[in-house]
């Protein structure tokens, strides 16, 4: 994007400079300046404004289309904002809104036409959106003020005055009131004045009789495009825009290839870019995953003291479209059968509890038990999730016997449900912790319900009648579904194959109410008999996971993952040493105490998604040393004090490296008894579907129909 000359555009290092930039008054700048990396190429394109949208995160960014040939942002992975020379970052970027529109160079373009919009990943920081306008736009003569994000000024913001000095539908020219040196300014928002709303974007400047015009793209090209955003406001990745990739021109044309003397220089001084060819593909490209990664703590050119390490937060997710929001529902089984030992010291005490007399009675030790192990994994997992952007719910069930033949029961006497939601939905997890103690100090007891502790799982999820959760529309809701047995209810004990239909009916209205079940079978007895909880992840998508032993729970639940993250990395790019305590959550949270020497410091984050893509992300800290440890964010205490835990006890053992390499060679050696063990059950599933004639049974489908949202809990 090197300026060259025109014929009939002046790049602006012609243009007649002047002292008559006044600081903006307002309390957030309007304007950001972009930056992105096309291959290995640094670039800075213009300048941005933000304004709002209905869908989240609540705003899209605006600028010209000149200024991003769509070859290079098609090789970009994001485009991030900047505050001005402050080098704070706003935002970032890496979908576009809506088809992107013509760089007015090219043959046929317009000013009115050359326009991008980006989706945002995060919501913006540090600035403010601005109104668009909506009639009556631009007339002769109106007072104009246009925003800018200046290349070479010290200002974060800067904002010149004009008239509107002609009126077309496809441009506008602006007479400003000195002439000023407007590079970097290419995209900034042109306000009627005092009014404040936008009526066009800043384009270029070219020799007029009387002085140098500025050229305006009418805001209606962006506010027309506004209303027709790509796949439903997720928007498109920047990739789809390439060469093989879904080019979609504005208003759905072919892309316009340049006509001879159309490069010329913009309101930037770069030159304008060249379309490319090729045929429009649709939707191609849409469905690629996407990987995110965003530092959020510390800030850039941030200074930090603690001799311990600088404290890096963040999350990162490979997905289609933003950062997802999870809603998770732990499903406990507490039935009678979770009494039996588990096999491993749950509780730390030293001691490993054993049945006694074929576990006719308790464990020697009841803090070893298979509910305690479950209790113990769940805890684990509200370890593993970050609160700012996922809820946990409990629930648990179990069941009363039947009566016997021909017995009529009066009254519920004073039995307790068969599901129970111990904890609606929400982002305190100390609540969440209480709830598990009191499941814990209950006690198992009674029959097996699984059906009923779906229905309640689903129910709470999707906010249905009797659920004590709000359901949140914008949520993936997620089921970890823990079981040592097989399902003995809502039928008689001995009538299985009802039961299991009974269970695969529950899991088919979690599927059809995009909810996803991971299961866990716990025990022989789980696996002995499994076709229930294989199938209830199948339906849904979910994952199954056999865990033979009970006492194993607590190391597989690590290995539960939302965020189809294969590798995470944080380390001080400057020293090159990694970090030294390293917190990866389930959703797509991490954090980490990384070392530091005096002075600047270049940390570094790197991820790789499960299909291989990979994505880099890098903040600068100054270490001063002498000082206190800086206050970490409110959010953002319950993670240091975990990475600080971490540290206590790995400094205890001393022998981290040694601790990290065995830990390796369990987890190991656990996948691959996993792997043993699904393969088993699903086996043993297969002829369990042979024995039972596990099929769709209309009649029991019809009947049960929407149970999950009317029944009340057994």
């Amino acid at each position: 994007m090197a300026p060259r000359s025109s014929p009939w555009l002046l790049a602006l290092v012609l243009a007649p400079l002047g002292p008559a930039l006044a600081p903006a008054r307002a309390a957030e700048p309007a304007v950001a300046k972009p930056r992105f990396v096309a291959g290995t190429e640094p670039r800075v394109g213009g300048s941005v404004f933000f304004v709002a949208v209905e869908r989240e995160p609540g705003a899209v960014a605006v600028t010209t289309a000149h200024a991003f040939p769509l070859e290079e942002l098609a090789r970009a992975r994001d485009v991030s904002f900047h505050v001005g020379r402050a080098k704070g970052r706003a935002t970032v970027s890496s979908r576009l809104w809506a088809a992107p529109g013509h760089p007015f160079s090219a043959a046929g373009g317009t000013l009115r036409d050359d326009f991008l919009i980006f989706a945002l990943d995060l919501p913006p920081s540090g600035v403010r959106t601005l109104p668009l306008c909506t009639r009556e736009c631009a007339e002769p003569g109106q007072r104009v003020r246009i925003f800018g994000a200046p290349a070479v000024a010290p200002h974060v913001e800067d904002d010149v005055f004009g008239r509107i000095s002609k009126v077309a539908d496809d441009q506008l020219e602006v007479e400003l009131d000195v002439p000023a040196d407007l590079r970097g300014w290419g995209g900034g928002p042109v306000l009627r004045h005092p009014d404040g709303d936008v009526i066009g974007l800043l384009q270029a400047q070219w020799p007029g009789e009387d002085g140098i015009r500025v050229g305006v793209g009418p805001i209606e090209g962006v506010r027309e495009a506004l209303a027709r955003p790509l796949d439903g406001g997720l928007g498109r990745a920047f990739a789809a825009f390439g060469p093989g990739g879904a080019r979609v021109a504005a208003r759905g044309e072919p892309p316009r290839a340049p006509g001879p003397g159309a490069a010329g220089s913009d309101a930037d001084g770069a030159s304008a870019p060249v379309s490319l060819e090729g045929p429009l593909l649709g939707r191609a490209g849409a469905l690629s995953t996407e990987l995110r990664l965003a530092i959020d703590y510390p800030q850039d050119d941030a200074v930090v003291s603690d001799a311990g390490g600088a404290f890096v937060a963040g999350r990162a997710l490979a997905l289609l479209g933003e950062f997802r929001r999870f809603d998770v529902m732990l499903v406990i089984d507490t039935s009678d059968s979770t009494r039996a030992a588990s096999g491993a010291d749950v509780n730390e005490n030293g001691v490993v509890g054993e049945d006694r007399i074929l576990g006719i009675f308790p464990t020697t030790d009841a803090g070893d038990s298979i509910l305690a192990a479950e209790v113990a994994a769940a805890r684990r997992v509200l370890e593993s999730l970050d609160p700012r952007n996922t809820r946990v719910g409990l629930v648990t069930f179990a069941g009363a016997p039947l009566p016997p033949p021909g017995v009529i029961t009066i009254g519920g006497g004073g039995a307790r449900p068969d599901a129970i939601t111990e904890q609606a939905l929400t982002t305190e997890y100390a609540s969440v912790k209480k709830a598990l103690e009191r499941v814990l100090e209950r006690g198992p007891d009674g029959l097996t319900n699984m059906t009923e502790g779906l229905r309640a799982a689903v129910r709470e999820l999707k906010g249905f009648s009797g659920s004590v959760s709000k359901s949140d529309p914008g949520s993936d809701k997620v089921v970890l579904f823990f079981t040592d047995g097989q399902p003995t209810l809502p039928y008689d004990g001995g009538a299985v194959a009802h039961n299991v239909r009974s269970v695969l009916r529950a899991a088919d209205q979690a599927r059809r109410t995009d909810v996803v079940i991971h299961s866990f079978a716990i025990g022989p007895e789980a696996l002995d008999g499994p076709v229930a909880v294989v199938e209830m992840a199948r339906i849904t998508d979910g994952r199954f996971t056999p865990v033979r032993k009970p006492g194993d729970l607590m190391q597989v639940i690590e290995n539960v993952d939302f965020a189809n993250l294969d590798a995470l990395a944080i380390r001080n790019a400057t020293l090159d040493r990694a970090a030294t305590e390293l917190v990866q959550k389930a959703d797509g949270g991490f954090g980490a105490l990384v070392p530091v020497a005096p002075g600047r410091n270049v940390l570094e984050v790197s991820v790789r998604a499960t299909d291989g893509s990979e994505a880099k992300e890098q903040v600068v800290v100054h270490h001063v040393p002498g000082g206190g440890p800086v206050e970490a964010p409110r959010e953002l205490v319950s993670l240091r004090n975990q990475l600080l835990e971490q540290r206590v006890l790995n400094l205890k053992r001393g022998r981290i490296e040694a601790e990290r390499e065995r830990n390796e060679e369990v987890r190991r050696a656990l996948e691959l008894e996993i792997e043993r063990e699904r393969t088993t059950a699903e086996e043993r599933a297969q002829e369990q579907r042979r024995d039972l004639r596990i099929e769709a049974d209309p009649e029991d489908e019809a009947e049960e129909a929407g149970a999950a949202e009317k029944a009340p809990p057994r």
